[in-house]
């Protein structure tokens, strides 16, 4: 047997596939069964392609031999391979050292959590690798990537820093400098770029951060040049976008539309991300049928909460970064930015339709949850307002209401077309919310549906809502935010005014406004949408409807 199974790993080296499955298939059926043999018949399977088939031969083996590193690291690897991430996960428990065997379970543990998306636990484990491996700089390299994902720019700038000084590749600079971009960090990007040049690196190699550079300097037509020097395959997301931005600049709406869209086909698992999003949007419209007066009247009451948050929301792309900037400025405030915690509080609670039939008790026991989650965040800092930010937090409002009855939300409105146009031109992590932003049509259509829950929702629950108008707010802000503050009960600070100096220090932005928030306020994107009509012809029916329910006025449409 011996023999046979070393010819058949022999010919499964040497490459020889068929000639090796042949061999080892031939020993299972003479009865010869061994773990070593389960293990190589499933990398066999894995390399002919059939990776189901050598899952389940490698997870006998692992099974046999759970002490057997090779065959664990094999199969977590199989399995991230196969599109089973979370098995794979599953598979690499957490090491509890550092020893040379953790090690290598950290790093498929690392794996395994880069395929799920899980970069808290991925920048868990390349921590522990870079510790172990200084001198590793791919390692570095992946740390900054899932702490670049976390928003923890800090340290991402670290990690990458870490991985230039062990090896000046373009790529860490290509990555230190998207960090820069993110953080807004314009003069540490062009000291970048500038020294990249002193080491004969090409801006046709760093082609996007040089388009970044020319465009935040006022200069499209050479970011233009730029991008048109590099890959647009390298990241067709990145580079599409790029482009859309720079022909938008430029006044070149066809353009700008036309790479705004080939940037969101260029999404990976385009067409099942939309699918997903046409499913949301169908939930989303049973849900506002579902909000009625009398389904109102059935809903439970809970005492008073010891604290109230205040929310803010509205569609995305509507304003609400802006705002929260503003609002970030006065000393009593703190806002807690997209974090997800209403949203956590609604999975407790289950589906909207039935919240009249959940226990008041256990409605208490998930605010008390929530809150709890607040002080956390807040730690022991004395505020006198406490801001949960969150634009989709608008198709929670009913629980808003059950939760923290009287509770003051700022709703921030942007002209429809405007909105929609923002956010398809956007390109955003998809989820399935922002999934609906790759299509135009999709995106009314969520726009649609976001609203009538939003409205039903008003119609049918006392919400305690102050509507701020993102063209007021960027027309004139000494005007729109004093009726806020009295609206929040807070006496008028001038330092809410400075938004620019806010944003200097507000540390990271958790979506895609932070190119744009430590700008002048401008009215430059105020109407943009009557650039592209053209383009916004097949939804124009559909939001110029919302736009003169919101009090945009009538616009004819030829």
């Amino acid at each position: 047997m011996r023999s046979r199974f070393n010819d058949a790993l022999a010919a499964f080296r040497s490459g020889r596939l068929d000639e090796a499955h042949g061999l080892a298939t031939g020993e299972l059926e003479r009865g010869h069964a061994s773990p070593e043999l389960h293990h190589l018949v499933g990398l066999i399977e894995c390399r002919l392609g059939r990776p189901d088939s050598g899952v389940d031969w490698l997870k006998r083996a692992a099974v046999a031999r759970p002490g057997e590193l090779g065959f664990r690291v094999m199969l977590i690897r199989a399995l991230v391979d196969s599109g089973r991430a979370d098995e794979a996960l599953a598979a690499a428990p957490r090491p509890s050292g550092t020893n040379p065997q953790d090690i290598t379970l950290w790093h498929a543990r690392a794996e395994a959590a880069d395929a799920t998306g899980r970069a808290d636990l991925s920048a868990e484990a390349w921590q522990r690798l870079c510790s172990a491996r200084p001198s590793d700089w791919r390692a570095w390299m992946n740390l900054g990537r899932s702490l670049l994902m976390l928003n923890r720019l800090g340290d991402a700038e670290t990690a990458y820093r870490q991985a230039l000084s062990i090896n000046g590749e373009p790529e860490a600079i290509r990555q230190l400098g998207l960090v820069y971009e993110r953080a807004n960090k314009k003069d540490e990007l062009r000291r970048l770029l500038d020294e990249a040049l002193e080491r004969g690196i090409g801006a046709d190699r760093l082609a996007d951060l040089w388009a970044v550079r020319e465009l935040r300097d006022g200069h499209p037509d050479k970011a233009r040049e730029h991008l048109n020097s590099g890959d647009p395959n390298g990241d067709p997301v990145r580079w599409h976008r790029l482009q859309s931005k720079v022909a938008d600049a430029l006044q070149n709406s066809t353009a700008a539309f036309e790479f705004a869209a080939a940037m969101n086909r260029a999404t990976p698992e385009f067409d099942k991300w939309r699918e997903q999003a046409k499913v949301f949007r169908a939930e989303l419209q049973r849900r506002a049928r579902a909000i009625t007066g009398q389904w109102a009247d059935r809903l439970p009451q809970l005492p008073p909460a010891e604290r109230t948050p205040i929310f803010l929301l509205g569609f995305p792309r509507s304003g609400t970064t802006l705002l929260d900037t503003f609002l970030m400025g006065h000393p009593e405030i703190i806002v807690l930015e997209e974090e997800g915690l209403l949203a956590r509080a609604a999975e407790a609670v289950g589906r909207l339709e039935s919240l009249p039939d959940v226990p008041a008790s256990h409605l208490a026991a998930v605010r008390q949850a929530y809150l709890a989650e607040i002080g956390r965040r807040i730690g022991h800092r004395a505020v006198a307002a406490v801001i949960d930010k969150a634009p989709l937090n608008m198709l929670l409002a009913p629980l808003i209401h059950i939760l923290f009855e009287g509770a003051p939300i700022l709703f921030v409105q942007r002209h429809p077309c405007d909105a929609v146009l923002s956010g398809f031109m956007q390109s955003f992590t998809p989820n399935l919310g922002m999934a609906s932003f790759l299509d135009i049509e999709d995106a009314a259509a969520f726009y649609d549906a976001t609203m009538k829950l939003w409205t039903r929702s008003c119609a049918a629950l006392p919400l305690n809502v102050h509507t701020i108008v993102y063209e007021d707010l960027v027309r004139d802000p000494p005007k729109v935010l004093p009726d806020v503050m009295d609206f929040l009960g807070l006496v008028w600070d001038e330092r809410l005014l400075d938004h620019r100096a806010t944003a200097a220090t507000r540390g990271p932005v958790a979506n895609t406004s932070y190119d744009q928030i430590t700008e002048p306020v401008t009215l430059k994107a105020v109407g943009r949408w009557r650039r592209y009509e053209k383009q916004l012809k097949p939804v124009l029916p559909l939001l110029l409807g919302w736009a003169e329910r919101l009090g945009y006025g009538a616009f004819r449409h030829q």
